[in-house]
């Protein structure tokens, strides 16, 4: 059995969509369902049941499913086993993480880590923590670093520093009606809660999907703005909180990963360097 078509599976069954999933694999959607079809017909059981709505699994798949994290983990334990002869760090680390936590947190650790170990490579995926916390479950990252992940039991989760966010305002700048922020985050919608029970009002509102945009508008006066203190902090312009009586959100910054990966000398390696990380 070709271990990406089992990858295939499994993604298709956390997603219960073909287009979402073809999305989320960067293959055609043809692509998934010819795979699909011809791991149907190895196995001699239909894996999964279509309609409008999207798919789900059969009883077949479903047990199917429940052993197919075992062989994905057990094949990438096999690849970084041989790929680490006598100790040797040698391969990819597949390491996903947002944006703004990249800025701050790559530097701490990555080029250190590289140099060290010039058989080691590294790929970076950007998103939302929550999606990196899932991609790491479905194995298609070997690690992640998350803000406030929630415990899992196939996950090892180690703290490795902590934030806060709070409402921004640049020194001396005259326009105070606007706030600016992005409304996916948990902590944006805690602090708005928090405004709102201080009877504190915007006339205004600025919305964007990028923490760097809207530090970067906070920087030109734009107005206030819903930002991390180490991602606020970044910025050459003084800054100061906009409301002081405020509280802040506290963010804690994990590093996560399965289990299997401390067992090879590239996983060590480079969970080392990050809890290490002077972050």
């Amino acid at each position: 059995m070709d271990i990406n078509v089992l990858k295939f599976f499994k993604t298709i069954a956390n997603l219960g969509n073909m287009s979402r999933a073809a999305q989320e694999l960067h293959v055609s959607q043809p692509t998934l369902t010819v795979a699909m079809r011809k791991l149907e017909d190895q196995l001699g059981v239909r894996l999964f049941e279509r309609s409008k709505k999207g798919v789900t699994l059969t009883a077949a798949g479903l047990q199917i499913y429940q052993y197919s994290d075992q062989m994905v983990e057990l094949w990438e334990e096999m690849l970084r086993e041989a790929g680490t002869v006598n100790d040797a760090v040698r391969g990819t680390i597949r390491l996903g993480l947002h944006p703004s936590v990249a800025r701050y947190a790559l530097p701490t650790f990555l080029p250190s880590l590289m140099k060290e170990h010039p058989d080691l490579s590294v790929q970076l995926s950007h998103d939302l923590s929550r999606n990196v916390l899932q991609r790491v479950l479905d194995h298609a990252l070997d690690a992640g670093l998350v803000m406030n992940p929630e415990k899992h039991p196939d996950l090892i989760l180690k703290e490795i520093c902590r934030d806060e966010v709070s409402v921004w305002k640049k020194k001396g700048s005259s326009l105070q009606d606007v706030l600016i922020y992005d409304p996916s985050l948990f902590q944006t919608q805690w602090i708005l809660e928090k405004l709102q029970k201080k009877g504190l009002r915007y006339k205004r509102k600025l919305e964007s999907s990028n923490l760097e945009v809207i530090a970067g508008l906070l920087q030109a006066g734009a107005g206030h703005a819903i930002l991390p203190k180490r991602v606020a902090l970044q910025n050459p312009f003084p800054l100061e909180e906009a409301h002081a009586s405020l509280p802040s959100f506290q963010d804690h910054l994990y590093l996560v990963y399965r289990p299997s990966l401390r067992r090879s000398a590239i996983g060590k390696a480079f969970i080392e360097a990050v809890q290490s990380a002077p972050l």
